[in-house]
């Protein structure tokens, strides 16, 4: 019986029991009105609803608003969740009428206001999203989704109008842990501890509703092949597949079997899911199921290590990490920093991106790769036509700087440096990725408040992810951001042999690029302060010796240093899986694990 089903029973045996006394319960007063009876019933289908939504039980939530709408056709928050529902079911005419329905029954629900903001992001509108999450925002200053939402649509927009609020926003997520977009927060403020703080009060929030299950069909790994699972939706047209390339052919059928659990859009996915089929020993596409049955899936078929490589990113499934769908399970790749989970036992870093001053910020024990955590793939090739500068829009003879990175990891803190440079520089200009015109026309403004004309921006829009990675030959240096580096674009970018700045921050997010460049033998890339940013891309610019001599080395370096060696890669991976299974096995709680 559901919690909706007792309540309405409970209310029944209430009248009943009170009409045989002849009126009310003298020890609780009037018994409830039809009013009162009618609220409490709509409340407990909503909760029934949103523990199925929690649990990925869409089909079951579903059918349970679909009842409800019939008894309670005037209920708001009903036609805002079942809209809710259709968008996580990728149903976005049905989901958009959901919203508006709840819309004209009650304008002001910053839920809605939300939840049509998630509707026009996912539409990729992120100008049209702003609006909405900021309507919200205005109309309740403590509602902390609507400001995440808020500012993440605004730096994808490139308007930073948020920032004199950045103090009160940050604030927000005190009281309202579960509304704060880790990915965002990631992207405003360099602050590890704040990050730990805000995700394991997520976790302690989702540790209430799933339940760990430490019961799992496996034997010892003594004498077999130990079981790695692979948990996304990424297996897709994405960057992660671009950094995995051949990783699953490359991994030692002798030693280990793999596992792909792919929750990724099957329309989306044709080709690569069959080249995962031939790749892995077991293939599921699990899109369609809930959190609890893949756990229960990975339990049964024994799986040693689980390994997300999603956790906060979009399309994540962290419920099934919580309910635990192995012995160990490791955060890979996907999100760079800490899930804050408790069942999550590592992560997978090294001691450039986590140095030991940094791992209390962490709630894993770090696996920790003898060189760079990020896998590249040594078969990736160079387009051989490239389009020349002019064919681009840049100037044939200028110094080119570049940031190719999403521009929501643009803050005005390096946009002042990159201004400064340019002032400094005068044959120069900077090409940036704007994809939008809005992007592009905030960013120009930003310019001339700094003394920058047009002239001296050029724009950079979508293109194939060989393009992208062809169009990098053609500037000069390339400026990173500071709070959440260039992360797959960094190795893009020296793979064509272009020179990345880099500083190097605190938190896991800010210092990717430096072990990047760590990686192919150019640490005198990373600095550590603004200051020491500026004079090395300044010197760079000025100074075409040094420059070619960081162009030369990246080249010689590209096939002989750890960052392109996929082989190496894959070896040091699969130890220290082993590692961590075989301390499992031992019956020791884990710590962090080196191959030194």
């Amino acid at each position: 019986m559901s919690k909706f089903d007792f309540q309405l029973q409970k209310n029944a045996r209430n009248i009943s029991a009170s009409a045989a006394a002849g009126g009310p319960d003298k020890t609780s007063g009037s018994f409830p009105s039809q009013e009162e009876i009618r609220a409490n019933n709509v409340q407990t289908l909503i909760d029934d609803a949103m523990a199925l939504v929690v649990a990925g039980d869409y089909p079951g939530a579903r059918e349970l608003v679909d009842v409800g709408l019939v008894s309670y056709p005037d209920s708001y928050i009903l036609h805002r969740l079942s809209g809710d529902i259709f968008l996580r079911q990728n149903n976005m005419n049905e989901a958009l009428k959901g919203y508006m329905n709840a819309m004209a029954l009650n304008p002001l629900d910053t839920r809605t206001l939300n939840s049509i903001g998630n509707w026009l992001t996912i539409m990729r509108n992120y100008h049209d999203a702003k609006g909405f999450y900021q309507a919200a925002f205005n109309t309740n200053p403590t509602d902390a989704c609507a400001a995440y939402n808020w500012v993440h649509c605004s730096m994808k927009d490139g308007d930073w109008s948020f920032f004199d609020k950045l103090t009160q926003i940050l604030r927000l997520g005190d009281t309202h842990p579960m509304e704060v977009q880790p990915f965002a927060l990631l992207g405003i403020t360099d602050n590890p501890a704040l990050h730990k703080i805000r995700v394991e009060a997520r976790s302690k929030i989702l540790m209430r509703t799933v339940k760990e299950n430490n019961r799992f069909s496996r034997t010892s790994v003594k004498g077999r092949r130990i079981r790695l699972g692979f948990f996304s939706d990424d297996f897709r047209e994405h960057a992660t597949m671009l950094l995995m390339g051949r990783f699953f052919d490359l991994v030692d059928r002798e030693r280990f079997e793999v596992y792909i659990y792919d929750y990724a859009n099957s329309e989306d996915t044709a080709t690569i899911r069959e080249e995962l089929k031939k790749s892995a020993d077991v293939y599921h596409n699990v899109r369609d199921i809930s959190d609890h049955d893949l756990a229960e899936l990975a339990r049964k078929e024994g799986i040693d290590v689980a390994i997300d490589m999603k956790t906060f990113t979009k399309g994540g499934r962290l419920a099934v990490f919580a309910e635990r769908a192995a012995p160990v399970q490791v955060a890979f790749l996907g999100y760079p920093g800490t899930s804050g989970l408790p069942t999550m036992d590592y992560f997978l870093g090294d001691e450039i991106t986590i140095p030991p001053s940094q791992r209390q910020h962490f709630s894993e024990k770090i696996l920790n790769m003898p060189n760079c955590y990020q896998v590249n793939d040594n078969t990736r090739k160079m387009p051989t036509e490239i389009p020349t500068r002019a064919e681009f829009g840049l100037p044939e003879d200028a110094f080119v700087f570049c940031s190719l990175n999403n521009p929501n990891k643009i803050t005005p803190a390096e946009f002042d440096v990159w201004m400064k440079l340019l002032h400094d520089v005068p044959d120069s200009v900077i090409w940036l990725f704007a994809p939008s015109e809005t992007l592009r026309e905030n960013l120009l403004r930003e310019a001339a408040a700094r003394g920058i004309g047009p002239e001296r921006v050029v724009f950079a829009g979508q293109v194939t992810m060989a393009m992208h990675q062809a169009r990098m030959s053609r500037a000069d240096l390339f400026l990173d951001a500071f709070n959440c580096n260039a992360h797959t674009t960094a190795s893009e970018a020296v793979f064509a042999g272009l020179p990345i700045v880099t500083k190097a921050g605190k938190q896991f997010a800010a210092r990717v690029a430096a072990s990047v460049v760590s990686a192919i033998g150019c640490p005198d890339l990373v600095t550590e302060t603004v200051e020491e940013y500026y004079e090395l891309a300044y010197k760079l610019a000025t100074d075409r010796e040094a420059l070619n001599e960081v162009k030369q080395r990246l080249k010689d370096n590209l096939w002989t240093t750890p960052l392109y060696d996929s082989e190496q890669y894959v070896r040091d991976f699969e130890n220290l899986m082993e590692k961590a299974i075989l301390r499992y096995e031992e019956g020791s709680k884990p710590k962090h694990l080196y191959l030194k």
